[in-house]
């Protein structure tokens, strides 16, 4: 057993009041984003939902900018896993893959409704936001998974980056809206988000 020197158990003592620190921060912006929209909310606010010191949220965050993208970024990194350990998936079909993948993304979306209401309510400040970073992380790993796929014969010859682009958008469009459900139509989303990829407007109006 490893014994730890006092001063290495204040280290890390001081470590982990930092990580709940951020999170506090995180989950009050949450709120208040979703409360207020991003043009109406301040950094003020989302302390005031804390039992922090105004002072602190600059020891993490430059601005709400800051803030709200990494709520974005912490939001893609659990989308793109749950999407993509099921476009991995290689005992199914690809349109097996696609719909697993679509339905894992939606389900997900409603289990974590209340960020979906944080982005849908302030989708147009995330179209016009100067770091994408959290979406073309999603776009580079489809354009991976489908390039695999057109190596492999599964799809045909195409711009796979420009199609990464628009399936990654619609997804993330349309799960903003199926929370709004009543219940959420996750069968339906993932039933038109699946046929627009196999087949287009061909395949939508055969349905």
């Amino acid at each position: 057993m490893t014994t730890r020197t006092p001063g290495e158990a204040n280290a890390g003592r001081r470590e982990e009041r930092k990580a709940q620190n951020r999170a506090k921060l995180l989950e009050a912006a949450r709120k208040v984003f979703a409360e207020k929209g991003y043009g109406a909310a301040t950094a003020r606010d989302i302390v005031r939902e804390t039992d922090l010191a105004t002072g602190t949220f600059y020891n993490y965050f430059d601005d709400k900018q800051a803030v709200f993208m990494a709520l974005l970024e912490e939001m893609g990194d659990t989308g793109r896993a749950i999407a993509r350990e099921q476009r991995l998936d290689q005992d199914s079909s690809l349109e097996e893959r696609v719909s697993n993948a679509f339905r894992a993304y939606f389900e997900w979306a409603v289990r974590e409704n209340d960020m979906f209401e944080v982005f849908r309510r302030n989708a147009g400040v995330i179209a016009f936001l100067p770091d994408r970073e959290p979406f073309e992380l999603g776009i580079s790993e489809f354009v991976e998974d489908m390039t695999t796929w057109a190596d492999a014969g599964d799809i045909p010859p195409i711009d796979v980056e420009m199609l990464a682009v628009a399936i990654v958008g619609m997804g993330f469009q349309v799960a903003t809206h199926l929370v709004e459900g009543d219940p959420p139509d996750v069968d339906g989303a993932t039933r038109f988000c699946t046929r627009m990829f196999m087949g287009g407007l061909r395949a939508l109006s055969e349905e």
